[in-house]
């Protein structure tokens, strides 16, 4: 059995309460959806990002707990999987902030970050997954193979939806995913842009993780 340090308690500690914060905020977001009926969510990259979250962050705070309790280690495709589903959060983050917030006018941030789910799912629960992923989860080396593995979610979604846009079965639900409503050109530019974006993404997270690392361990 290993013995942890106490520095290393307290963050373990503070990973289990973020980890498991993402999963409460995410379940009410969940009900709240439920509540509402209607279309299915799960056609939003953001309610697809959000519940991989909450399977990422349940599996991390399990081992988390289970480390604090017997100083076993975190296995290490429970931390990559904790990986993408940082940066996919990320990826909805800075969509909202970029991309969906501004078409809403001088009210579009409020409306888009602080009102209805989208105060769980485009803020807080990003915000607490990422700073957990950075600061306070046990993570290996991360390489650059984990940042292309962690394109997959998002690639998946463009993918199926896209696909799903072109035969008619689906409308949007993002704009640059209204295929016959504009050029060929620039459905081709977004596909290139976004997964290039979420590797980039990707790419930042992990040299975020690095840097955080290094501070931590010459903290001690």
């Amino acid at each position: 059995m290993n013995i942890l340090e106490k520095s290393e308690k307290k963050r373990l500690i503070l990973s289990a309460f973020f980890n498991l914060a993402v999963v409460a905020l995410g379940l009410v977001a969940d009900s709240m959806d439920i509540a509402k009926g209607g279309e299915t969510p799960l056609r939003f990259y953001t309610e697809d990002s959000n519940l991989l979250a909450q399977l990422a962050c349940i599996i991390m705070a399990a081992y988390v707990i289970r480390r604090l309790v017997k100083g076993a280690e975190v296995p290490r495709w429970a931390c990559i999987l904790k990986y993408m589903a940082a940066c996919c959060l990320t990826v909805t983050f800075l969509v909202v902030i970029f991309v969906l917030s501004p078409q809403f006018g001088p009210r579009g941030y409020y409306l888009m970050l602080l009102t209805d789910t989208m105060l769980y799912m485009h803020l807080l629960c990003p915000v607490l997954c990422v700073a957990s992923f950075l600061l306070l989860d046990p993570m290996p080396e991360i390489t650059k193979r984990d940042a292309l593995l962690a394109l997959a979610p998002t690639v998946i979604y463009a993918v199926v939806s896209a696909v799903l846009n072109i035969l008619r079965v689906m409308v949007g639900p993002y704009p640059f995913l209204h295929v016959y409503e504009q050029p060929v050109w620039a459905s081709v530019l977004w596909f290139i842009a976004i997964p290039g974006g979420a590797y980039l993404i990707a790419l930042l997270l992990r040299f975020g993780r690095r840097r955080c690392a290094k501070k931590l361990a010459g903290a001690k």
